[in-house]
């Protein structure tokens, strides 16, 4: 998994999800190139000497080799981003490139990490916002996710803040310390 983050302008927060699965796709065409090469030559060889039902299956074996690093090469272009600017929340799911967003109210998105029941250790984090659920984060591992779910608590949600002026601009107040109500976050240590 790679998880990057980005603070473009005053108060704003990109997170950019993506799971750490293979090499880029050349490294990936190079590997199934020289493992096909040596499998076949094998079987070549094995076929010469009259074993001819090694052929059949060392196709099968490199048919399903090669169906897999596709697989996998396809699931390395699936990209999460979370824009967290202003008082609203963008995110984008999608395989290279953006297939499904989804538009959150900052001040009334809740994130939450709940455990799954039937899983062990395992968890899901949620976006909730009026009724509407977005899942984050499936292929991340669980402190990855524990990790992603505390920083964006930290700039989503009625009580966080995000940089310097973000409190200000969701509460429309010129000063965060004289803003009506506490200015730290849920999680953060206050004393």
């Amino acid at each position: 998994m790679s998880t990057t983050q980005s603070n473009s302008a005053e108060g704003a927060r990109r997170f950019v999800l993506a799971p750490n699965i293979a090499p880029n796709w050349g490294q990936t065409v190079r590997v199934f190139i020289g493992l096909s090469v040596v499998c076949l030559g094998v079987a070549l060889v094995l076929t010469s000497m009259g074993f001819w039902p090694v052929l059949p299956f060392a196709g099968l074996e490199l048919t399903a080799l090669g169906a897999a690093l596709y697989v996998s090469a396809r699931r390395s272009l699936d990209r999460e981003i979370v824009h967290v600017e202003g008082a609203e929340i963008r995110v984008e799911k999608g395989r290279g490139r953006v297939e499904k967003t989804w538009y959150l109210d900052r001040a009334w998105t809740e994130v939450a990490l709940r455990q799954l029941p039937r899983r062990w250790e395992h968890t899901q984090l949620v976006l909730r916002s009026r009724g509407r659920e977005v899942i984050l984060g499936e292929f991340l591992e669980t402190d990855e996710r524990r990790s992603l779910a505390r920083e964006l608590s930290h700039c989503i949600g009625p009580m966080a803040r995000c940089g310097t002026g973000a409190y200000s601009a969701l509460t429309g107040a010129n000063d965060p310390a004289k803003a009506i109500g506490p200015t730290h976050s849920l999680g953060e240590r206050t004393g």
